[in-house]
């Protein structure tokens, strides 16, 4: 049976950046085989964003950018962020994300609703309107989800909805689970579905040169280091960034650090020849050029290193990038290093052992390897198709 090439998907996140990104290669998969991609999520996310053929958001609109500072630096906690899926993505988040997505539902009529998987609420939405869903992967190693912490408010907000009880949670991945991450990287205590599906991770070409880039690549330096905390740690990083520069100004590499679009670089107190720092280049741009990457170990920094064969010093600082932290570790692809006590002597030194260390090297290419061996994100979308064959709307 046929697909019309004009089926109408709703891409819904719950989350920060982090959580859109691995959806955006399957949105314009989608578009490009003519169907129209509508995106619903946090405003200042969505706001003015390309690529998507309707948007609903939720909050507020993106404010003027202001400068923040890094904020302070917290020791990170795992069974508090075991604690956070629980009470907010499946608890609060979830009961206002029903309601916002059914509604959306109801107004715009998708044929397909692909969702975050941490948005409960818009998997719940889907189910009581009786439209096919998707669940993306957005945590690389698995593992931060437990179902002891989300069954009892997820079985609430069933209950509410009249919907039957799932106290094993296998209703959410009834019909497909999209995981955007090699399968060596997921957690081996948390294994996929059976309906789950691996692609590898894409990112949209950046178009243009960027001034950093052509500076990382010059000069005399014989080696190169790319410094990110990400999007949202950043502004809860400390002295984090000063330690780690000061660390590595006193090595023969050349370091780009990105600080984020809130921040400004010249409140960073390391300066050198060898440092450049800026608020934002695309990550893309710089690693094809990288010989090390010290990151926060979130899902995307890590993957996005290991997509180009580049060993990572992750500094892991709360969410789920411990457990990343772990798996980089695990597979010979990277060391941690704590965040709270790291020296920039010891940074120095773990930076001088990842440039020399081959075995680190081929792990990260190792990972490279099989994830250039992972279906292209285009590839399912004759298995979305499907599903909309069997949505409730013709």
């Amino acid at each position: 049976m046929g697909v019309q090439r004009d089926r109408r998907v709703l891409v819904s996140f719950a989350g920060g950046i982090g959580h859109l990104n691995p959806m955006l290669p399957i949105a314009r998969a989608l578009r490009a085989s003519g169907h129209g991609v509508g995106v619903c999520g946090q405003a200042d996310i969505i706001d003015g964003i390309d690529g998507f053929d309707a948007h609903f958001p939720t909050g507020t609109p993106a404010p003027a950018p202001t400068m923040e500072s890094t904020g302070r630096l917290t020791t990170s906690d795992l069974d508090h962020e075991f604690s956070v899926i629980g009470t907010y993505f499946a608890g609060s988040l979830a009961a206002r994300r029903f309601d916002h997505v059914r509604g959306i539902i109801d107004h715009w009529t998708p044929h397909l609703v692909i969702c975050d998987e941490m948005d409960f609420g818009a998997m719940l939405a889907a189910e009581h309107a009786q439209v096919p869903r998707v669940i993306v992967n957005v945590i690389a190693s698995g593992a931060l989800t437990r179902i002891e912490r989300i069954r009892e408010p997820l079985a609430q907000l069933r209950a509410l909805h009249g919907l039957r009880g799932d106290p094993t949670g296998s209703e959410l991945t009834r019909d497909l689970v999209v995981s955007p991450f090699p399968p060596s990287f997921r957690h081996p205590d948390f294994p996929l579905s059976e309906t789950a599906v691996s692609i590898r991770a894409e990112t949209e070409p950046a178009t243009g040169r960027y001034a950093a880039v052509d500076w990382l690549v010059t000069g005399d330096e014989p080696r190169r280091v790319y410094l990110t905390l990400g999007t949202v740690f950043n502004t809860e990083s400390g002295d984090l960034f000063a330690r780690v520069l000061d660390g590595l100004r006193r090595l023969p590499v050349r370091v780009l650090a990105t600080v984020g679009r809130n921040i400004d670089p010249a409140t960073i107190p390391v300066t050198a020849d060898n440092i450049r720092i800026e608020r934002f280049v695309p990550q893309s741009t710089v690693l094809l050029h990288c010989d090390v990457v010290v990151n926060h170990a979130g899902s995307g920094s890590a993957i996005g290193a290991l997509t180009h064969g580049v060993p990572v010093i992750a500094l892991p600082m709360g969410a789920d990038q411990e457990l990343n932290a772990e798996r980089l570790a695990a597979l010979d692809a990277g060391i941690a290093l704590d965040p709270i006590t790291v020296s920039p002597d010891e940074l120095r030194d773990a930076a001088l052992t990842v440039v020399a260390s081959e075995p680190l090297r081929a792990g990260a290419r190792r990972v490279r390897d099989e994830i250039a061996e992972m279906p292209c994100p285009a590839s399912i979308t004759t298995d979305l198709e499907k599903l909309m064959v069997a949505a409730r709307r013709g």
